[in-house]
Parts: structure tokens; C-alpha cells; sequence
């Protein structure tokens, strides 16, 4: 991983292969800049003049200073109008330049910050810079050399130095949770099932976090017969892992994230069609999202109390797979018919709440999961659909996600809802129809959680990159982590309360 440093000498300090510089539309910062010298104004003003530069957010242009001072080459950055800049777009363009300094082999860039400083664009170009750099190639014979990968990144800032350079440390713990949770997310269906998730869950309590896992035998004995059934047709058995990490006194009531990981959804008996069937490695992302944010927490030593639960499955078809029809006895004493094998996640999803609930009286719940192609149809690819019981955990969250530029929107919940779940024959059948999809699938999940306060995340269209996908320089191909800073945001925001 990049190494990220916050200076404030200034560059005639500085000797570096690589000088970072964003100019806005019509914009005269460059010229105005403290930081560069008349030696290089004098390149870029004759380069602006002669409009070989535009400044259209994302444009790039490679100015060479060969024999002109320390600094070699200039990479003007477009940052577009100035009041349409945001964090999110200094986040790509800082990804941009850490993948430009990649493709030319060099070592070491200075970033001058495009916009006004604060912690917030710190901390957006920090995690720019670092996850934009992120690959996954476990499986590849021929692998990228990492000698290639910068190794150094400057970012120059007029004052408080120190204050930044504790906002990037701090960014450089959440950004390696992310690309942790990219990293088991990637992993193919064949190396890694549910048993192999419970391993890396394991792993984490080096990190002082406590693993629990419960084996299919001990779920049947409890009554977990949802994960269970679900479970039932693979000869991967299903696995109920639960982490426990205490930060806060005991009188503190835990938060319990949620997440589901089918290491593999065929759909089962009501199986998928074939197509981009591969995709359906990522149906753990859910789960792969709350171990990164474990990790994440107790780097960070939070002083907080959390639970994370993730209910891993693979969902199979075989002669002993759970079937249409099937009626199933939750843990909360809830029975369910079974209409289509394929909306699995909502019924682990269902049982891993409730026994979090039983068990650790927590003060708030948040469940992600890639649980709907609904998501994907009301909202697209690149927004995550949020539904929930409480009105301040939603607005918190929310607020969250515009820091991170993890992007959310509110999904209704109207009673209403829980009429399309309805069954003839049992407490509530398994899916609703077609319309509102999102929604009564979170309808569902709302029967187990009690008045405990609950958001839902649906991450179907924002955990990997897909049809559709906005191309972001700091979301290579492949599993994003999405929901993870979001989360960590939002626990870090709540130990500081």
C-alpha cells in the first residue's frame, strides 16, 4: 500500500518524479499557488494560453520539466466548474493520478490539494490515492510487479500538518479494511465456502475480537432452521459466525451489524439463469463487508461495543435442497413458506437478527446485503437502496454516506407492504412480487427485528462493478468494499458521542 505523507515545506524541499495540480474551469489557482515556483507557472501558463489545456473535470494533461528544476513532470488534473467540486470528485481525481503515476513506473508524486483544506479533503484524497490502487490478482500467473506501485505520496498543505497527517493515518486503517473486504469478496466460489469465510472470521482475533461459530448441528439444536435450510442442499455445510468486540463499558449496549454471505447462489431448486450466473460469487459481499468493518473497528480502537453476525451459506440445487412449498419454523418462532429458493437471503438474514437480538440486546441493527435485483432496477448501479424502522439511524447513516461518497437512498416502508407477504399457510411467505421487490424484501426483515432500531442496506448494485457501473478511478474492476467507510463513519461518529 501507498504510503501517504503531509508536508507543509513547501517544494524547493522537494525532489520528486511527479507534481499533482488541479486547475478548475476558468481558474487561475495554479498561478496563484504558494507552492510552485515561476519555473513551472511559466509552463503552465504558456500550456493554458495556448489551449492545449482544458479544465473539464477529468482531463489530464503530462507537462515534462527535464533539466528544469527538481520536479520533472507536472500532471495538470481538469477539476471542471468550481462549485460543482465536491470530495467525491477529489477522490477520483487523486485516483487518477495514483493510477497515471502507475502506468509510468514512478516512485514517488506531490499532490497539491485541489480545493480549499480541510479534514474531510484530506481524508478524501488519502482514500483516493489508496484504493485506487487495488488490485486483486491472487490468480494471476503473470502478476503486476509491485515495484511498479507508487510507493510515496506527498500531500502539501499551507499549515497543521500534524492534524492531516493523522486524518490520512487514520484513512489508511479504514482504506486497508476496504481492501480487505475486496480481497475475500473476489475469492472464487471454489476457494471459498462457507467454511472458509468462518477462517478468515477467525483470523480476526489477533485484532482482540472474539469468534463464535456455530456448525449446522448446533443451529438445528437452537432452532436457526432458516440458515439451516438454505444450507441443506450443498455439501459446503452452512456456518453462523458471530464476532464480538468490546471497547466500552458492559452497561453499553453493542451495536449488531448484519451481513449476508452466500459464498455461492445458484438460486437453488428455482434456479438462476446462466447468464453473468458467475457474477453470484459476490452474494457474499454482505458478509464480507461487516468482517472488513470488524477489522476496521478495532484498528481504529473505537470505544464501542459491536457484534458483527454473518450467516454464510451456499445456495445449491440437490436432492436434499430446501424446495418451493417448504414451510420453515424461524428462530423467533416465525413460520415461513417457501414460494422461490432464490430469495435466500432475506431468510438467513432473517434468523442470524433474530438470534442477534435474543442473545445481545443490542441498541441498533444495521444488515448489509446484496439481497435484490429490485435494488438494481429502482435505483441502478451505482446507489444502494436504504430502508429502515428508525428515523435517526436513517438520517445518521445518510449522512454518512455523503462524506464517504458511498452513495444511498431512501426506500419507503409503509405498512402497507407486509400485505404482498402475507401467507395462506404460514406467518409470511418468502417473497412478495414483483412490485416493490426492495421493499418487501425488507418488509420481511422487518417481522424479526422487533422495535429494536433497524436499517436495512441493500448493496445488490454497488458491491463489484457491473452493467452499469460508473467508472471510478478508486473502484477497479471487481468488488468495491461499498458500505464499508460508510459504516465505519457512522461507529466512529457514535464512540465520539
Amino acid at each position: 500500500m501507498i504510503g501517504i505523507k503531509v508536508r507543509e515545506d513547501g517544494l524547493d524541499k522537494a525532489q520528486t518524479a511527479l507534481l499533482v495540480i488541479g486547475e478548475f474551469e476558468n481558474g487561475k489557482d495554479i498561478l496563484g499557488s504558494k507552492f510552485i515556483d515561476h519555473t513551472i507557472k511559466a509552463a503552465i501558463a504558456e500550456v493554458i494560453q495556448n489551449n492545449e489545456f482544458k479544465s473539464t473535470f477529468g482531463s489530464c494533461l503530462m507537462l515534462h520539466l527535464i533539466g528544469r528544476g527538481p520536479i520533472r513532470k507536472i500532471m495538470l488534473m481538469g477539476l471542471g466548474k468550481r462549485e460543482k467540486f465536491t470530495n467525491e470528485k477529489a477522490r477520483v481525481v487523486a485516483g487518477k493520478a495514483a493510477l497515471e503515476a502507475r502506468k509510468l513506473s514512478i516512485d514517488e508524486l506531490i499532490v497539491i490539494p485541489f480545493s480549499k483544506v480541510d479534514d474531510s479533503l484530506i481524508e478524501a484524497i488519502s482514500e483516493g490515492l489508496y484504493l485506487s490502487l487495488y488490485s486483486f490478482q491472487k490468480y494471476k500467473t503473470n502478476h503486476r510487479d509491485a515495484s511498479s506501485e507508487p510507493g510515496v505520496a506527498t500531500i502539501l498543505v499551507e499549515s497543521d500538518s500534524e492534524r492531516f497527517q493523522k486524518i490520512a493515518d487514520k484513512t489508511s486503517l479504514t482504506t486497508q479494511a476496504v481492501e480487505y473486504t475486496r480481497d475475500i469478496s473476489n475469492l472464487p466460489p471454489n476457494e471459498c465456502a462457507p467454511g472458509q469465510i468462518a477462517k478468515f472470521a477467525l483470523a480476526l482475533e489477533e485484532f482482540g475480537i472474539k469468534v463464535t461459530i456455530l456448525e449446522r448441528y448446533e443451529m438445528e439444536s437452537i432452532g436457526l432452521n432458516g440458515i439451516v435450510s438454505v444450507g441443506r442442499g450443498s455439501n459446503n455445510p452452512p456456518k453462523l459466525i458471530v464476532m464480538e468486540y468490546h471497547r466500552a463499558p458492559n452497561s453499553k449496549k453493542p451495536y449488531l451489524l448484519v451481513g449476508k454471505a452466500v459464498t455461492f447462489d445458484t438460486g437453488g431448486i428455482s434456479l438462476k439463469p446462466g447468464d453473468k450466473m458467475e457474477e453470484m460469487k459476490f452474494d457474499k459481499c454482505g458478509g464480507c463487508a461487516v468482517l472488513g468493518i470488524l477489522k476496521a473497528i478495532a484498528l481504529l480502537d473505537l470505544k464501542i461495543n459491536v457484534i458483527g453476525i454473518v450467516p454464510s451459506v451456499e445456495n445449491m440445487p440437490s436432492s436434499s435442497s430446501y424446495r418451493p412449498g417448504e414451510i420453515i419454523t424461524m428462530y423467533n418462532g416465525k413460520t415461513v413458506e417457501v414460494l422461490n429458493t432464490d430469495a435466500e437471503g432475506r431468510i438467513i438474514l432473517a434468523d442470524a437478527i433474530a438470534y442477534g437480538i435474543s442473545k445481545f440486546e443490542p441498541k441498533e441493527i444495521i444488515d448489509l446485503a446484496t439481497l435484490t435485483g429490485a435494488a438494481i432496477i429502482a435505483l441502478g448501479a451505482n446507489v444502494a437502496a436504504l430502508i429502515g424502522s428508525n428515523e435517526k439511524l436513517k438520517a445518521k447513516l445518510l449522512q454518512a454516506s455523503e462524506k464517504t461518497g458511498e452513495r444511498i437512498w431512501e426506500l419507503p416502508l409503509f405498512e402497507e407492504y407486509n400485505e404482498q407477504i402475507k401467507s395462506s399457510v404460514a406467518d409470511l411467505k418468502n417473497i412478495g412480487g414483483r412490485p416493490g421487490g426492495a421493499i418487501t424484501a425488507a418488509a420481511f426483515l422487518s417481522n424479526f427485528t422487533n422495535d429494536v432500531p433497524w436499517v436495512h442496506l441493500d448493496i445488490a448494485g454497488t458491491a463489484w462493478t457491473q452493467d452499469g457501473t460508473y467508472d471510478k478511478s478508486y473502484n477497479p474492476k471487481g468488488a468495491t468494499g461499498f458500505g464499508v467507510r460508510t459504516v465505519i463513519k457512522y461507529l466512529m461518529d457514535q464512540s465520539n458521542e
